[in-house]
């Protein structure tokens, strides 16, 4: 839960401990002094009221976040806009990959679509009732999600280690976008490794399985590592060692999302090169 949100078991365990046809408050001399009277379905609305201005004030909070996260599908459907651009130019030949294109690009449109009504059903205070993921399927995803991306940069990205059904209880847009945050990042700390100099084969290794209970995950990379110092800074809001291109909310939701259903996010620099993510989640108890 948020420090600023206020939940029913708040409110019950409110009416439960405070007597709800009279409110009392401490005088100067510290007794109570009898304030009036009001009965349990005014307590009920002025609690609405309070939880309703902490969602508001969370989402401005959050703001960074959610245009963060837009930029993800935007991204996928700019690339794809071109590569029909383009196509169109060509003719008929290239039908297949017109199809292809115009597909991706109603794809990303609903994964924007569907990050937008999260946030709105969260600002109405609606329940997204029980969801599911599979963190397989959705690693899997998120590497087809920046295929563009990686063909362009010659980063390999092994996902064989990743063909493992893990159902987790978030939806499934939240597990693709984890894993579309941990994926840029270590894309981009390759290409810092390379403006550096080094001229080697940019690598991405996923490793997924399951282990009493829980669904453990390991995203591995070559690029250009980091420092214990900042391994334990990276998780924090706005933090990047990318200034020019980064926004430093990536890893921040990340444990935001994984934090929520008990699970738990590291950072780990690499013990000759690079860095690796490590996830463990509890798996969905299913009936």
């Amino acid at each position: 839960m948020k420090p600023n949100e206020i939940t029913q078991r708040d409110i019950d365990k409110w009416t439960r401990c405070t007597p709800t046809t009279q409110l009392c408050r401490p005088t100067e001399s510290g007794a109570q002094q009898n304030c009036g009277n009001i009965d349990e379905r005014e307590a009920l609305q002025i609690f609405d009221t309070i939880a309703a201005k902490a969602r508001l004030a969370d989402l401005g909070e959050q703001s960074s976040a959610l245009a963060h996260e837009l930029r993800q599908p935007l991204f996928s459907i700019a690339i794809a806009n071109e590569n029909l651009r383009m196509m169109l130019a060509l003719g008929d030949m290239m039908q297949p990959q017109l199809v292809k294109a115009v597909e991706r690009i109603s794809e990303q449109v609903q994964r924007a679509q569907t990050i937008i009504d999260h946030t709105l059903a969260y600002a109405s205070g609606q329940s997204r009732g029980v969801v599911s993921a599979d963190l397989g399927l959705a690693a899997r995803n998120a590497v087809r999600f920046l295929k563009p991306l990686f063909d362009a940069t010659g980063i390999e990205v092994d996902d064989r280690h990743a063909q493992v059904r893990g159902e987790v209880a978030l939806c499934q847009i939240e597990a693709e976008q984890v894993f579309v945050n941990i994926l840029r990042n270590a894309a981009e700390s390759i290409e810092t490794r390379r403006d550096a100099g080094w001229q080697g084969a940019g690598r991405i290794a996923i490793h997924i399985f399951t282990e009493n209970g829980k669904v453990q995950c390991c995203v591995a990379d070559n690029g250009a590592g980091l420092s214990k110092d900042q391994a334990k800074s990276a998780f924090q809001p706005f933090f990047t060692t990318k200034p020019r291109v980064g926004t430093g909310l990536g890893l921040h939701i990340c444990r935001q999302v994984i934090g929520k259903i008990g699970g738990e996010v590291a950072l780990v620099p690499g013990e000759t090169e690079g860095a690796r993510v490590e996830i463990e989640l509890p798996l969905l108890e299913t009936a």
